[in-house]
C-alpha cells in the first residue's frame, strides 16, 4: 500500500497542470504580508480538495456512460456518431486555410 502512495505522489509531483498551479496560479491569491506556508497549504488543500471532486465526477460519469452503453447497438451508434465528430474535424482541418 506504501509503495503504491508512494508512486502516486511521485507521479503527481511531476504533473506539469500541478506544477503550473502551484507556480503560476496559486501565487495571485498569497498576501505576502502574512505567513506563506500556511496559505499555500490552504490553497492547497482547496486544489486538492476540488481536484477529488472533479476525478469523483468523471468516475461516475464513466460508471452511467458504460452501462448506458452496455448494449451493442448504443456501444455501434456511440462508435459511430465520434468517427463522424472526429472525421468532420480532420475534414475541417484539411480543409482549413492556413495564412502564408
Amino acid at each position: 500500500m506504501m509503495c503504491n502512495l508512494h508512486s502516486i505522489y511521485s507521479q503527481a509531483l511531476g504533473n506539469p497542470k500541478a506544477i503550473l498551479i502551484f507556480t503560476a496560479f496559486l501565487p495571485q491569491f498569497i498576501d505576502p504580508q502574512q505567513p506563506l506556508g500556511a496559505q499555500f497549504a490552504q490553497l492547497g488543500a482547496a486544489f486538492l480538495v476540488l481536484e477529488w471532486l472533479a476525478i469523483a465526477l468523471y468516475a461516475l460519469a464513466g460508471v452511467h456512460l458504460g452501462r448506458l452503453l452496455a448494449g451493442p447497438r448504443a456501444r455501434r451508434l456511440f462508435n459511430r456518431g465520434c468517427a463522424a465528430l472526429l472525421g468532420s474535424a480532420g475534414l475541417g482541418l484539411l480543409l482549413s486555410r492556413r495564412p502564408a
